[in-house]
């Protein structure tokens, strides 16, 4: 829970940790003694270290490290010996001390060097003497994570420090995760002084809870005690002296003798047990059955709670679909937080939007997840939900989240623009011009042609290989006269989703009035009106213009119109196709889609029906409409 900060009443008391008599730390009446531990027979001892069944000793006369795990039935040499510093058994992990170098899971570093191994065997220390600050390093992956000037201590993957008066912070070196619990003003924190609820504070009387929410006990140690998990142990005379820190009232319990000083350790597996050394350096195992359970004002009964969650775009353009999430367990003085323990994770599909959702699939593999993300891949056009649920180390179980759905788009393309000007051309340059829109984006187009040369039908789709898989959105060229010359275009994204081929579009420019044959009344002429800049005008009834084998499936005359013009009838392979009146009260260019017929192929012609002159400018032969 990043920056949680549980307040806690503290008491300011600069208390120097000296050795102290048994009166000094005694309960309102004297412990109770329980005479010695269990003795763990086979070798003698040293020094003495414990995790769980391991017990760790070294031999009193050539320092060789011992362990056993079958309470001293089997002792099994350890590969070091430990003849500088005791040894440090922590988790897992084993720290000797053998001649000039510290050893620790692989890593090593000079003897003579501070190197203290964190609760729980996931972090050690290492500071040169004189040093400002210690490196910390992850035990498992030999890797140094952050510069810490002491004190601090470790436990598990987190660092505790007094960052500022009254502000003991504890900061996870894996997620991240920042933790701040307000102490009194004089309070600091040194090596194994924190040990899962409890840290054991120097500079004031203070042992307080680090994950809430009991309160502060006050307590006052020796120099050499040791915070195990949920108590403490010192050395009192010539015994051991167990302070109950579950226990509202400190209940104390003695245990001895022991060879003193130094030769006692709290289990390093997190149980509550301690292994020490007596009088006649053997090994003996202390099981604190009494000490009180750890305290929780009230059972945690809330579950988790969702927040973040993310799927992504909704529609995705690749087929590699992941979803995200975030959970906090809720922090609260009648529930106390236990932490978010597992999740596991759901999803339902539907292979296209007009489909209904599967049901609810829960691979094996993604129940009591530890990770807070996940992957799959899902075939195109698949609309793929993911729900979450979270529970915590109460066992509190959220609810599924919302669905969080992402579709692998399987949508082609759809056409938004498509246009090419006139479908007679009358200036240059041409130009052909088209948009698309997709669900996701657009990767590239299609485009192909196909022309006619005057008097020929059009021919086969042509397929440039420049104009296939790319990225322009149109296309210009200067018109041919009399070629007609038609386009289709299509589109594809990302996921490979093709459109279909767009209607064909098509442009022709025509053919000037002077690549006709005249007969009769005919004069030719100029005019800045005139596409080509010349006319030719029919000055009689019946005179005309032709042009032989032309094809056609529809015509376009190109006139001038306006006042005093006369009309013309139009023939296309002796067949009349229709009449165009070019009079009007303004003089402009006209072009006069005349109706569509089949396509034919002959010869056109342009006759004059009136006296009145009849000024033709240029034709043109659509082959499609």
């Amino acid at each position: 829970m990043l920056g949680l900060r549980v307040k806690v009443a503290a008491v300011a008391c600069a208390v120097v940790l000296v050795p102290l008599a048994a009166s000094q730390v005694m309960a309102a009446d004297p412990p109770v003694h329980l005479g010695e531990g269990t003795l763990v027979p086979g070798h003698a001892a040293a020094d003495v270290g414990m995790s769980g069944a391991r017990v760790v000793v070294s031999d009193p006369q050539d320092h060789t490290v011992y362990e056993t795990s079958t309470n001293g039935t089997t002792w099994t040499a350890s590969g070091g010996t430990n003849d500088t510093k005791p040894l440090q058994v922590e988790g897992p992990s084993l720290l000797t001390f053998s001649g000039g170098t510290a050893t620790v899971g692989g890593l090593t570093f000079p003897a003579a060097d501070e190197v203290v191994l964190g609760k729980g065997g996931k972090l050690v220390s290492h500071r040169a003497p004189n040093a400002a600050t210690a490196e910390v390093y992850e035990v498992a992956t030999k890797t140094k994570l952050a510069d810490y000037a002491p004190p601090f201590a470790m436990a598990d993957s987190t660092v505790w420090k007094v960052t500022e008066p009254g502000h003991l912070d504890g900061k996870d070196l894996t997620t991240g995760v920042v933790k701040t619990v307000l102490v009194a003003s004089a309070c600091a924190v040194g090596p194994d002084r924190v040990n899962g609820r409890w840290a054991l504070l120097s500079g004031c009387n203070q042992v307080v809870d680090v994950k809430g929410p009991e309160a502060p006990r006050n307590l006052t140690v020796a120099a050499d005690a040791q915070v195990g998990n949920g108590f403490t142990v010192q050395a009192s005379g010539s015994d051991l002296l167990v302070t109950d820190l579950n226990d509202q009232s400190l209940g104390q319990r003695r245990y001895g003798p022991s060879r003193l000083p130094g030769s006692f350790r709290a289990d390093g597996s997190g149980a509550t047990k301690i292994v020490y050394a007596d009088p006649d350096s053997k090994p003996r195992v202390i099981s604190l059955s009494w000490l009180a359970a750890d305290p929780q004002q009230h059972r945690d009964t809330v579950a988790p709670v969702l927040t973040s969650a993310s799927a992504g775009a909704r529609i995705r353009d690749n087929t590699s679909l992941s979803f995200e999430w975030a959970f906090t367990d809720p922090q609260d003085p009648n529930s106390p937080a236990t932490g978010v323990n597992s999740y596991d994770l759901r999803y339902q599909q539907r292979p296209n939007r007009t489909t209904a959702y599967g049901a609810w699939v829960q691979p094996a593999a993604w129940q009591g997840l530890k990770t807070t993300g996940a992957s799959l891949d899902a075939p195109i056009g698949t609309d793929t939900c993911w729900q979450v649920r979270a529970r915590d180390y109460a066992a509190n179980v959220s609810a599924w989240t919302a669905s969080y759905c992402s579709e692998v788009d399987g949508t082609a393309p759809s056409l938004v623009t498509w246009r090419i000007g006139d479908r007679v051309q009358l200036g240059s340059p041409a130009t052909v011009r088209w948009a698309y829109k997709d669900d996701t984006d657009i990767a590239s187009y299609d485009v192909v042609y196909k022309v006619a040369a005057p008097g020929v039908a059009l021919g086969k789709w042509i397929y440039p290989a420049t104009w296939q898989n790319t990225k322009i959105t149109s296309i210009s060229w200067a018109p041919r006269l009399g070629w007609d010359e038609c386009f289709m275009v299509r589109s594809r994204d990302y996921l490979g989703n093709l459109s279909a081929w767009s209607a064909q579009l098509c442009s022709v420019a025509p053919q000037d009035d002077r690549a006709l044959t005249s007969a009769g009344t005919v004069t030719r002429s100029t005019s800045t009106l005139a596409f080509q800049g010349t006319t030719t005008i029919l000055r009689a009834n019946g005179a005309y213009l032709t042009k032989a084998t032309e094809a056609a499936a529809r015509i376009a005359l190109v006139a001038i119109h306006g006042p005093g013009q006369g009309r013309v009838d139009i023939y296309h392979a002796n067949i009349k196709v229709g009449t165009v009146n070019l009079a009007a009260t303004t003089t402009s260019r006209v072009v006069t889609y005349l109706p569509v017929t089949p396509l034919r192929t002959g010869a056109v012609k342009i006759v004059s029906t009136s006296t009145a002159p009849a000024t033709i400018d240029a034709i043109a032969f659509l082959r499609v409409n």
